[in-house]
């Protein structure tokens, strides 16, 4: 079958203040993976905080690609979130064998990214369907593109790519 993607569960963690949130992980989701190893998908957020409902699922837009220091895959994507006070997420972890690599960001005022923390990020291969991707790209449509510059980063996802590659 040509052109049948990728299912994957995601899960992973951060660090804040030192501190690795609890428990670990701290957010687990599915992601669509197509043929030029762009995705889509979305993740429950599991640490205890005092979020709103609607910030309890997050909507993931990223790609793997090789990275540019010993080219081993890795994974780079937005963390975006329906709640208008929660800013966009960014984690990069540009070799997924190695759990050290990764680290996160949050969308500051100015409109880059700063970095927060290390994080992990863990994917595992999942059994495809049509059903199982129909479903994970509907709860992904289900993004709010008119908050939080959600719709610029859906046009980005080249930058996931150019981060990893230009990884060193």
């Amino acid at each position: 079958m040509v052109g049948m993607g990728k299912i994957f569960k995601i899960s992973g963690n951060f660090m804040q203040n030192g501190e690795w949130a609890q428990p670990d992980p701290s957010f687990t989701g599915e992601i669509f993976v197509d043929d030029a190893s762009i995705f889509c998908g979305y993740c429950n957020e599991l640490y205890a905080s005092h979020m709103s409902e609607v910030n309890k699922t997050r909507f993931l837009a990223g790609a793997f690609a090789p990275n540019g220091k010993n080219g081993k895959t890795g994974i780079a994507f937005y963390k975006m979130s329906n709640d208008p006070i929660q800013a966009p997420l960014m984690y990069v972890m540009p070799d997924l064998d190695n759990v050290q690599s990764g680290s996160w960001a949050a969308l500051g005022l100015f409109g880059y990214f700063e970095p927060q923390g290390k994080a992990k990020i863990t994917i595992e291969e999942a059994t495809y369907s049509e059903d199982d991707e129909s479903r994970i790209k509907s709860q992904f449509e289900e993004v709010d593109k008119s908050i939080n510059g959600n719709d610029q980063l859906l046009e980005q996802v080249q930058c996931c790519i150019d981060i990893l590659t230009n990884a060193e």
